[in-house]
């Protein structure tokens, strides 16, 4: 039988996905970077079909109604990114750009979901089975490169620039990052496909790369999630509610949490509690305690509109010095970003950027809540946003595009996880 144009394209959607599942773990580990543009291939099979673009944009635009929840949600996230692009007048070096940071990720984001919710149910096991797969495959070789100090990216070109090759095994603590989120769905997955003891092998197989890579806030993050999930197998629609206002209460609150920290105090314990070894151990994190109060300190000077996008960026030139117990060197009280979103939001983009954050927030819960997602959906959701919760909040920055791609990635996982779910659907594509 001749394919048409139509069988044709769904042939190539297939295993171009296929291939780029094959592909994930080969990036989490050697480029977690690479996340971002692997979910932009990802989007070729929804954004080459007439319809993604009617059901998708069309039907939203045209039949608009700020009632709707999902319209409602993507005009504010809308207006996050205008107002991402409009705060580069004032901010010190216009970034005008940093815009699509946000923007590209959320409408690739979109597409990949999008796609997974419309595959025929065949096809939905299928690429469910390969999801799944790369989490695990990924999380398998990020604990071999964990337990041998990197063995694989050592054998590689190029060699590490640094010496003992510090910055590459950093890299594979964020590849960890990258996949963490999808660890969630991909379990629920796993159990649907095969059982739960299964599951809880991959669950195991992410804490070991998380504890072997060396990055206690993915160790933390992951956990955190477990935790959210166990409770949502008991309290599903009660859990998701929770952890909704919680991440919008983190988000409004944020100045007022970190303003008071008591830095100088936690800094004097530490130094008569610890001995030098353990002080060296957690440096990282007693510096991010005074970035967190220099930031939350800073916030009203730019009220009510924010310094502009990527302002702290701008702000490490001229910070202060200070000295962290257990750090080596003296460190700048404004690093790179304060490695908490919801402050640097604050921050850059001041109260129109934090009330249409938290606005898209609020409808996107008010969307889920409506799905009337199964349990096992729910308590996948919950894992993975809770694992996005703690990255946001103590590591994250609001302009690495793959932490969003990775959030993008997770929520791929979870439209497969719930497609396979219902069984008595129609097909769409596949």
């Amino acid at each position: 039988m001749r394919l048409t144009l139509k069988d044709r394209r769904d042939w190539a959607s297939r295993y171009l996905l296929y291939g780029l599942f094959v592909l994930l773990p080969f990036t989490a580990v050697f480029g977690h970077r690479g996340v971002a543009p692997w979910l932009l291939l990802a989007s070729f099979p929804a954004f080459m079909r007439g319809d993604f673009w009617q059901t998708a944009y069309g039907e939203l635009f045209e039949k608009w109604d700020i009632k709707n929840p999902f319209f409602a949600g993507f005009a504010a996230i809308l207006f996050f990114c205008f107002w991402i692009l409009l705060s580069g007048i004032w901010s010190p070096k216009h970034h005008y750009a940093l815009f699509l940071n946000v923007l590209a990720p959320v409408l690739v984001g979109g597409s990949v979901i999008w796609f997974a919710l419309n595959l025929s149910p065949d096809w939905r096991y299928r690429l469910a089975t390969a999801f799944a797969a790369a989490i695990a495959g990924g999380m398998a070789v990020l604990a071999f490169e964990g337990f041998t100090d990197g063995f694989l990216r050592g054998v590689l070109p190029p060699a590490d620039s640094p010496p003992g090759g510090a910055r590459d095994l950093t890299a594979l603590g964020r590849g960890v990052t990258a996949l963490a989120p999808s660890l969630f769905p991909a379990a629920i997955i796993v159990s649907a496909l095969r059982d739960r003891l299964a599951a809880c092998a991959l669950l195991a197989l992410g804490v070991a790369a998380a504890f072997l890579n060396d990055v206690s806030a993915n160790a933390a993050a992951i956990g955190f999630g477990f935790a959210v999930s166990v409770i949502a197998f008991k309290a599903p629609a009660q859990t998701l509610v929770a952890l909704g206002w919680g991440v919008i209460i983190l988000l409004l609150g944020a100045p007022l949490l970190f303003a008071f920290l008591p830095v100088d105090l936690i800094y004097a314990v530490a130094v008569d509690a610890l001995p030098p070894p353990a002080l060296e151990a957690i440096a990282s994190w007693l510096h991010r305690l005074a970035v967190w109060q220099s930031v939350a300190q800073r916030i009203p000077e730019g009220l009510p509109f924010g310094f502009g996008a990527d302002y702290a960026r701008i702000w490490k030139e001229t910070a202060p010095m200070i000295t962290v117990p257990g750090a080596i060197v003296p460190v700048s009280v404004m690093p790179t970003h304060p490695h908490n979103v919801f402050l640097q939001v604050w921050l850059e983009l001041g109260l129109p950027g934090v009330l249409s954050l938290a606005a898209a927030l609020f409808f996107g819960m008010r969307l889920l809540q409506a799905a009337n997602l199964s349990t096992p959906i729910l308590a996948a959701l919950a894992g993975a946003i809770a694992t996005i919760l703690v990255s946001v909040m103590v590591e994250g920055s609001i302009w690495q595009v793959w932490r969003l791609a990775a959030m993008a990635l997770a929520g791929m996982g979870i439209a497969l996880s719930y497609a396979i779910h219902q069984r008595n659907s129609g097909p769409r594509y596949g």
